[in-house]
């Protein structure tokens, strides 16, 4: 029992940190002024962030369940990470670096919640 407690604080802790990622990812484009030029991007980081932003907000009030959301997140956190290249933004550095640097984030702090409770019963069974 203390065991999946543990865990699930991982989780909780995990996918507050998240929430703040998909916060920032949602005031970044504004708070980092991209250029009028760059509406791809400034649409693509407010969607993102909010969606990153909910789905990490719902892990954190469900820590023993819910562990498909942050694999969702963790896709989420790879599109937020190579997004610059897809949608053409790539060779303007600062919302280039933003969401390379976020899109790590996201993915390591997605994937940190999912292993903090992934199969938490396999890892209380006794081992035959």
């Amino acid at each position: 029992m203390a065991h999946a407690l543990r865990h699930e604080g991982q989780a909780m802790t995990a996918s507050g940190l998240d929430v703040l990622a998909g916060i920032w990812l949602l005031i970044s484009p504004f708070v980092l002024a991209f250029s009028s030029t760059l509406h791809s991007a400034m649409v693509n980081n407010v969607i993102f962030g909010i969606i990153i932003g909910l789905l990490a907000l719902f892990r954190f009030f469900n820590p023993s369940n819910g562990v498909v959301v942050s694999w969702i997140n963790v896709i989420l956190g790879i599109w937020v990470l190579i997004s610059p290249w897809v949608l053409g933004f790539g060779m303007d550095r600062v919302p280039t670096t933003n969401n390379v640097i976020m899109g790590i984030i996201v993915i390591i702090l997605a994937g940190w919640s999912a292993f903090a409770t992934g199969d938490n019963n396999q890892m209380d069974r006794p081992v035959v």
